[in-house]
């Protein structure tokens, strides 16, 4: 069988020529690429890389799929490169698994689908109120700023609802819908632009905090240490007093500043400067121009567009990353449980208020972190129903869990983590949180 490296593999991540590697095996998906069911953006996330964690966690149990698998394979990685098979079977998974398809907790029923459907379009409809009104029809700039904070809050739960669930599977459905969605999507997040998102999103899933793989950890790193593996600067000593003040420029920092200081976009060979640009752009004449041309007040429009962007991205980012930052992600891996993708997970993911309706509606599920990351292709509608199933394997194999019931604890121990990380040597925490990164093998 043809012997093909990692780095051979790495050189074939474009749509016209995309391979990836799943369980040490080699495919050539180019020609398949318009044929997956569940879209193309997700496998070429991943082209060039591995993809198995993504694979098993979706396909394992249809044997069909792996069939149909064998007729794009091209060779193995060199012995030296593998990771041993043992790996893959992982007890845990297998049971989680087991137990997601006796729930059929990959479709959604009709009452769900409904009940969802309601909620996103209520929320679409009120953006779109609150913000025409704030920028054109209002006098008052004390209320149109306060329909612009409640905007950006709409606008916060339609990432997790919308957007997120856009970077996992083929959503929407429609094609006319997801033609429409990048349209108004810099209107929704802007700095946030699609294909990024799609690429780094995923790549993130794969190894949780490490500023290979984790885009924001590498995109913050010039300002903001969340990892040991990130060198220790002069700025990081103040780290944990000055991010609450970074955090509402959460996404102008980790894709326009972090992708042009940091070789990210570039290692990874992802071609996505244009579009981001693209989208700047078309975020500006939504929220700045167009309302500038019309009323005449060009400084309302910059002022109205700034409290939009900083409430919308603190509220992203205590929703969606806030979460793989505590000083539970730095509890060391004991030896049997090392490379072990469930663990790995467990290990690096926290919820929060798992099953309060505010919670989850204002970050659109991103408070149910461990389970969406165990198995990113659960929509977001069964997350809840996957939450018992979770707690309940993670006492059996003995996984960590991690669940804050307040809000505020959470906050509180992600700037003690943050302090930790701010001092120029490595505590014991933070070697072993060195080590679990260092000892995983993202797949």
């Amino acid at each position: 069988m043809k012997s093909i490296s990692r780095e051979e593999v790495l050189r074939h991540n474009q749509p016209g020529d995309c391979w990836i590697i799943i369980k040490n095996q080699v495919y050539d998906i180019t020609d398949f690429l318009l044929k997956h069911p569940g879209g193309m953006d997700v496998l070429l996330s991943r082209a060039g890389e591995d993809a198995t964690s993504f694979f098993i966690t979706r396909h394992q149990l249809t044997p069909g799929v792996t069939k149909m698998l064998q007729r794009y394979h091209i060779g193995q990685l060199p012995e030296h490169q593998h990771i041993p098979e043992h790996v893959f079977q992982e007890p845990f998974i297998n049971d989680l698994l087991e137990a997601i398809s006796a729930a059929k907790l990959f479709s959604i029923d009709e009452i769900t689908k409904r009940h969802f459907f309601f909620l996103r379009t209520f929320a679409v409809s009120l953006f779109f109120l609150l913000s025409v009104t704030a920028l054109y029809l209002s006098e008052n700039i004390l209320l149109s700023v306060a329909l612009v904070i409640l905007q950006a809050l709409v606008g916060t739960s339609l990432f997790g609802l919308i957007a997120h669930e856009a970077t996992h599977r083929l959503y929407p459905y429609q094609p006319f819908l997801q033609k429409t969605l990048k349209l108004v999507w810099p209107v929704f997040w802007p700095f946030i632009s699609q294909k990024p998102l799609y690429y780094e999103h995923n790549s993130h899933h794969f190894k949780i905090g490490d500023p290979e793989y984790d885009f924001e950890v590498a995109g913050f790193s010039k300002l903001i240490r969340y990892s040991g593996k990130v060198e220790h600067t002069f700025w990081h000593r103040w780290q944990h007093r000055l991010a609450v003040f970074f955090y509402p420029f959460y996404a102008n920092i980790i894709t326009t500043f972090g992708g042009a200081l940091t070789d990210f976009w570039s290692r990874h060979n992802r071609k996505v400067y244009w579009e981001h640009g693209l989208t700047l752009l078309m975020s500006a004449l939504y929220f700045i121009i167009l309302p500038g041309i019309l009323t005449g007040h060009w400084w309302t429009a910059v002022l109205l567009y700034m409290v939009y962007q900083c409430t919308l991205y603190q509220g992203i980012y205590v929703g969606a990353a806030i979460n793989h930052f505590t000083p539970h992600c730095a509890v060391a891996i004991p030896e049997d449980k090392k490379n072990l993708y469930g663990y790995y997970i467990c290990s690096n993911t926290t919820n929060f208020r798992t099953f309060h309706p505010f919670w989850f509606w204002y970050t659109g599920g991103f408070n149910v972190q461990i389970e969406h990351h165990l198995v990113p292709f659960v929509p977001v509608e069964n997350l809840h129903k996957l939450v018992p199933i979770v707690q309940s394997l993670c006492q059996k194999h003995g996984y960590p869990y991690k669940e804050y019931s307040t809000f505020r604890k959470m906050w509180k121990e992600h700037y003690e983590y943050l302090s930790l990380l701010s001092k120029e040597g490595l505590s014991n925490i933070i070697q072993n949180e060195t080590r679990n990164k260092a000892g995983y093998q993202p797949r």
